[in-house]
């Protein structure tokens, strides 16, 4: 795939005579090994050059590429190292996020296409000491390589600074790595990468820049569009393409196409179409960037068919969007950020999920099941802002929410407690923050204290076996060595798996009241708020984590009120 991506680049910069460094690649920048036998191919990646360019001008200083995976930007790169060297020889800086990228890029990528270029030929040292993986000692300049870390990172001063999937990066080595720059007036800065979060070192720099997105022609209306997944792709969805609620892919796949956000047309993903479509252009969307900054965006949906298929992309975030409803969103995040080339925020992305509020009830009527009911308090950094949660409970753990609400003080968590009729000992409060305080105020109304953990169990020893249960054995003594209210520590990841199955109806009745629309808003998004996320633990395994997007204090309580169902045996947690 990246011998195929690197010919795509090249021919177009053989179809496409845009002059300067363009020209220059024809003759000096070849492939090896290339499946057409070195002969250069058709225009197919008229997106890179622009930031090619860019590169080359005098008049700019920084090109920032934020692309999809596998659109041409390593080879890009390449291109604009080796014209560089061979243009303006002087100190060259390359980074990567860690010393096997760079070492491979070095050894299959880079050197192969600079030993070929005859513009370096004369430069090229013959003293095979002096060309290692890490550095080139070329006849009037040297080119570094290495990894973005403090280290490595250090002493240069360096005039060309090229740095390869940078959103990858620790924060702060991309401003470290700038930092080797400085003593050249005429430094020129090359950042690619496909993106990662929003707000991180690499999207800054991104939207510092000009911000110029990559648009295709409309053939209808003749019109530039940008290609937006999210603002363009149709597919239908009906009986044919998701029968009973289950999507048939190769159905769906027939009916993809894009459509023109100025016209509407619908263009369908053929090569015909396609070559006519991508004699497009950049577009600026920031007007007030920074001088001599231009940065550059272009995701999968410019590729030909050949390559990457609409309906390919449609399938994909079809099935990226079952694992998050789910609550795995990793596959969704790698859509965002490698296909689409946008960066990841969950809360643009993640749709909330719809509640079922149950009609059937309202808060102020008697249940006839009800066992016991429990306050659940997450109380805010500050002690300024509490979220409540009061909700009813039978003996077979079906329960049904009385309350959702924000309070301003410990004295208006006891009026709500006392308004439902909640015992007490029933109400339990989140100690995690300035628990000195909180505690003080559970001594004062006899309350109860929790701590959420990253435990997956407790151990229970008793009548000669050992249970393990989601929470631990309360503990009443404080550090100052007096008596304190009972605290239980609980397990995070245990608990809130139990609510999303109660959630997703795979367990007991889990009932919601209907209530004011402001509340009821704030209730959902914060109720869904966490999804699971696959990451490394310390031995390199996977595994699924819960991780928060969004404010979490309904799911916080939620997670509570399970956790205080478990306490009472109202829930099975052994």
């Amino acid at each position: 795939m990246d011998k195929l991506v690197d010919e795509c680049v090249l021919s177009a910069l053989a179809e496409r005579n845009a002059g300067g460094i363009a020209d220059w690649a024809l003759d000096n920048v070849k492939l090896r090994e290339s499946p057409y036998g070195g002969q250069l191919r058709a225009d197919e990646t008229p997106w890179l050059l622009e930031p090619l360019a860019a590169h080359a001008d005098p008049g700019n200083q920084t090109v920032v590429m934020s692309c999809a995976a596998q659109t041409g930007k390593t080879v890009s790169m390449s291109v604009a190292i080796a014209y560089s060297l061979s243009q303006s020889p002087s100190p060259h800086l390359i980074t990567f996020q860690d010393e096997d990228s760079y070492k491979d890029y070095s050894k299959e990528r880079l050197q192969p296409i600079l030993e070929s270029c005859p513009a370096l030929k004369d430069q090229w040292p013959s003293d095979r000491h002096r060309k290692t993986i890490s550095e080139v000692f070329f006849h009037s300049c040297t080119l570094k390589l290495g990894p973005a870390n403090n280290s490595f990172l250090r002493s240069w001063s360096i005039r060309f600074l090229y740095g390869d999937e940078v959103s990858a990066w620790r924060p702060g080595m991309l401003a470290r790595a700038k930092a080797r720059t400085t003593r050249y007036w005429n430094r020129k800065h090359w950042f690619s990468s496909t993106p990662e979060l929003v707000g991180d070192d690499f999207d800054t720099e991104y939207n510092s820049g000009t911000c110029e997105v990559w648009q295709l022609r409309c053939q209808s209306c003749g019109k530039l569009f940008a290609p937006s997944f999210y603002n363009c792709m149709r597919w239908e969805s009906n009986e044919t393409t998701k029968p009973g609620g289950v999507w048939n892919y190769e159905e769906v796949a027939k009916t993809v196409t894009m459509a023109c956000s100025h016209c509407d047309h619908a263009h369908t993903n053929t090569e015909a179409n396609w070559r006519q479509m991508v004699k497009g252009g950049y577009v600026a969307t920031n007007d007030n960037p920074t001088p001599r900054v231009r940065s550059f965006s272009f995701n999968q949906l410019t590729l030909p068919p050949s390559v990457m298929p609409w309906s390919d992309l449609v399938i994909d975030f079809l099935k990226a969007k079952q694992h998050a409803a789910a609550g795995y969103t990793q596959p969704l995040r790698e859509f965002v950020t490698l296909r689409l080339a946008e960066s990841w925020k969950p809360s643009n992305h993640i749709e909330t999920e719809r509640i079922e509020v149950s009609e059937g009830y309202k808060p102020e009527d008697a249940w006839e099941d009800e066992h016991t009911r429990f306050m659940t308090v997450d109380c805010q950094n500050y002690l300024e802002e509490f979220f409540c949660v009061i909700r009813a409970w039978s003996k077979g753990g079906a329960s049904r929410l009385l309350a959702f609400r924000r309070v301003s003080s410990f004295d208006e968590v006891e009026e709500l407690r006392k308004e439902f009729e909640v015992a007490p000992q029933r109400t339990f409060l989140d100690v995690g923050y300035q628990r000195p305080r909180v505690l003080a105020q559970c001594s004062r109304f006899g309350w109860v204290g929790l701590r959420g953990e990253d435990s997956q169990d407790y151990a229970h020893t008793g009548g000669g076996r050992t249970i393990r249960r989601i929470y631990s054995k309360p503990t009443r003594v404080s550090s100052t060595g007096r008596v304190a209210p009972p605290v239980f520590r609980w397990s995070n990841p245990s608990a809130k798996d139990i609510l999303a199955a109660l959630k997703a109806g795979k367990a007991q009745s889990w009932e919601v009241c209907k209530m004011d629309p402001e509340l009821a808003e704030e209730y959902a998004k914060q109720l869904d708020s966490e999804r699971k996320k696959e990451v490394m633990d310390k031995h390199g395994r996977p595994h699924l984590r819960w991780v928060s997007f969004r404010a979490n204090h309904a799911w916080d309580c939620e997670c509570m009120q399970v956790v205080a169902a478990c306490i009472a045996k109202l829930l099975i947690d052994e």
